[in-house]
């Protein structure tokens, strides 16, 4: 009984240490805003905010590499920013939040 604890604990302190390396910056952070393509507008995405408010855990969004998002296009925004937004209760998540109607000339 003693040894599982012993062991148990021993692991747990191992995952935080692996945790608190995974959090640190980037050595790369990448732009401060990028523009993401969305149809035929562009939305400024504030990428260093985003990795502040994250922890500089980049897995969050970059699933397997650092760098462009894996299948970027609509699908993925709805699933992984609006979800994330209404978790937070932070940013758009609403379609005409980042949708605005085009002024007619």
């Amino acid at each position: 009984m003693m040894k599982r604890l012993v062991l148990a604990l021993g692991l747990l302190s191992i995952a935080g240490v692996s945790a608190a390396a995974v959090a640190t910056t980037p050595k790369d952070p990448g732009p401060e805003v990028i523009r993401l393509k969305m149809g035929d507008m562009e939305l400024p995405f504030q990428h260093w905010k985003h990795q502040k408010s994250l922890n500089q855990e980049c897995y969050h969004c970059h699933n397997t590499k650092i760098g462009k998002i894996d299948r970027w296009g609509k699908d993925t925004a709805h699933k992984v920013c609006i979800a994330c937004h209404e978790l937070e209760d932070k940013g758009p998540t609403t379609c005409l939040q980042c949708h605005p109607k085009k002024q007619k000339s």
